[in-house]
């Protein structure tokens, strides 16, 4: 039985880990693979946040992590104990994630490693076993292109999400010392049994993502100001935390759209299928994204869905009026509009509803794992 070993950073919340997992549990299914997560902080106290196959073992390199919010709220104010200590966590974050995890791999008694992040693709200094590295990113910067060329040289295989992703990753890899070759494999859902999908009747505009700048969440309400000024009975709920909550939390105070915007927070995985099917259209307005795999979760519950026109990710999911909108040039009045005629237009939602289930089936995880696991054997 081949052993597999897989590289996390950490087994909380999150889009790359949610990916992995996923990945994990469709590879364990198949009974021919003995699969080991090595996580290098424990978040949870030794649990993870997406549920594990049970015949997957899983260990920690420390019993802690880093405290990024913690960190800058001691700074921000002035509690120099308190900026001590957390100060002390995060050096030792460092050195778990570097030092430490380097020791691990060359320890691995394992015949397949596969990295989940590109600094963790750098560590691997070994060539008796097959090594991918799974590259959620996409980034365009000099800076990051330049990581790129200095962190394969010992990988086989890199495995990004989209086809433009894979066209650029060889291009940047072309004058470095990396022999990898480059596979695009798409982010994998699982497959939903239920039968229960969203309804023309419902009157939530719904996104979901991480509270952060990339994701622009700003735009998307000043998007359904526009859309509520025609449509007062419709509501916004945004799923998901993080640090831009309070500037959210003040958008929505100067739209004057309290009581027609929600916040959920962090909330689990089944609850998030719930929120979903309880929506009318899913909205994305991030400013970039490496695959949006939210995307495919929304489509899978019927949900027709726009998103701005960004170089991948998006494009790629959604086929311009046929599952979903792409709206060029991040213009939010021609979003609104596509919204409102979704909204107006029981005959379109219908439509883009049903081409949203029937297409959404190419990223099921038990198709999409095809695709790794010709890349293992091979």
């Amino acid at each position: 039985m081949k052993k597999i070993t897989f590289l996390m950073l950490h087994l909380n919340y999150g889009g790359l880990e949610k990916q992995t997992i996923t990945l994990v549990n469709e590879l364990a299914k198949t009974g021919n693979y003995d699969i080991t997560i090595i996580s290098v902080y424990d978040m949870l106290h030794g649990k993870s946040f997406y549920d594990i196959d049970s015949s997957v073992k899983v260990e920690f390199l420390s019993n802690f992590g880093p405290h990024h919010k913690e960190f800058y709220s001691s700074i921000k104010h002035f509690n120099i104990p308190k900026f001590i200590k957390e100060a002390i966590v995060m050096i030792k974050c460092g050195i778990y994630k570097s030092k430490v995890l380097k020791k691990k791999i060359k320890e691995l008694d394992t015949d397949v490693i596969i990295s989940s992040r590109i600094e963790f693709s750098k560590l691997i200094d070994r060539r008796d076993t097959l090594n991918i590295s799974q590259e959620h990113s996409y980034i365009t910067t000099s800076k990051y292109i330049s990581k790129v060329k200095k962190c394969f040289k010992n990988i086989d295989s890199i495995v990004v999400m989209t086809k433009k992703a894979k066209e650029d990753y060889e291009k940047w890899l072309k004058d470095s010392n990396s022999q990898a070759k480059v596979y695009n494999i798409s982010n994998m859902i699982e497959k939903v049994i239920d039968g229960v999908n969203a309804n023309y009747d419902n009157n939530t505009i719904i996104s979901v993502g991480r509270l952060e700048k990339v994701k622009d969440f700003p735009t998307l309400l000043e998007v359904f100001k526009r859309v509520h000024d025609a449509h007062e009975e419709l509501e916004l709920k945004i799923v998901g935390e993080g640090s831009q909550r309070e500037v959210l939390e003040n958008k929505i105070k100067e739209l004057d759209l309290e009581g027609s915007v929600t916040i959920t927070g962090r909330i689990p995985t089944d609850m998030v299928k719930r929120e979903l099917e309880k929506a009318k259209i899913f909205v994305l307005t991030s400013i970039c994204e490496s695959f949006s795999l939210v995307l495919c979760e929304a489509m899978e519950q019927g949900l027709p869905s726009l998103s701005f026109d960004i170089d991948v990710g998006p494009k790629e999911i959604i086929k311009d009026g046929y599952n979903g909108f792409l709206i060029e040039n991040r213009n939010k009045d021609k979003m609104a509009q596509k919204i409102i005629e979704l909204v107006e237009n029981r005959e379109l939602w219908n439509e883009i509803s049903a081409n949203a289930l029937e297409d959404v089936s190419k990223y099921y995880s038990e198709n999409v794992a095809h695709g790794w696991i010709d890349i293992i054997e091979k």
